[in-house]
């Protein structure tokens, strides 16, 4: 069930909140949220560091698919990917890890276009959909944000975030626990920690959103 992947490493960055003084894990989401509602590509990779964010949410979300494999072979038993055993669904995502790493970025590119129009049908055309589908999740979303802890190095925050999806329907309520490094003199979001445990909403999503096999 590849899809996952094509959700998983953008939406922490859509579902965020509010900010405080002096340079603080609140401040960056504060930064985040306002570079995402203004369309601002260049002050929003200056508190997300993309490259570390998109890389480990994709390789944790590989390993927790083969994890969970079984959950969701019984749970969508005509999805074929999850037919598949564990060394296969690990194996698969890093044989086409390029493709998906080029959608991932793609769909995160047209986030920032202001003139993004939702297509009627999320096949007609899956990048803009896909963006279109994630930034309804931002203005749809209403967030509990709590920070778990920090010291000079390293923060973590954790997002229960409750959105509405444009073309699957329905609320849906995703925990994020989000790892901010100090890089420099500023808080950067580098990683998503809790990858297994977002999985159920997204693979439930996903499966709704592409119920037949597609190239992405």
């Amino acid at each position: 069930m590849k899809r996952v992947f094509l959700l998983l490493p953008i939406i922490a960055l859509l579902a965020l909140g509010c900010g405080q003084e002096p340079d603080t894990p609140e401040k960056a989401i504060a930064e985040i949220k306002q570079a995402i509602e203004n369309y601002d590509y260049d002050r929003f990779y200056m508190r997300v560091d993309k490259k570390s964010l998109l890389d480990a949410a994709y390789d944790d979300a590989s390993v927790e698919l083969a994890l969970q494999a079984s959950i969701f072979k019984a749970r969508y038993p005509d999805d074929p990917f999850f037919q598949n055993d564990p060394e296969f669904i690990v194996n698969y995502n890093d044989l086409n890890r390029a493709d998906h790493m080029t959608f991932i970025n793609a769909v995160v590119d047209k986030c920032f276009e202001r003139e993004l129009a939702a297509p009627t049908n999320f096949g007609d055309n899956v990048i803009d959909a896909t963006a279109a589908e994630l930034r309804n999740y931002y203005t749809t979303s209403r967030s509990i944000l709590r920070t778990l802890g920090s010291d000079d190095k390293k923060a973590f925050v954790r997002v229960n975030a409750t959105f509405e999806s444009l073309y699957a329907g329905g609320l849906h309520q995703l925990p994020l626990e989000l790892e901010f490094e100090m890089q420099g003199d500023r808080w950067r979001l580098t990683k998503i920690k809790n990858v297994g445990e977002t999985l159920d909403t997204l693979v439930d999503i996903a499966e709704k959103l592409w119920p037949q096999p597609l190239n992405h």
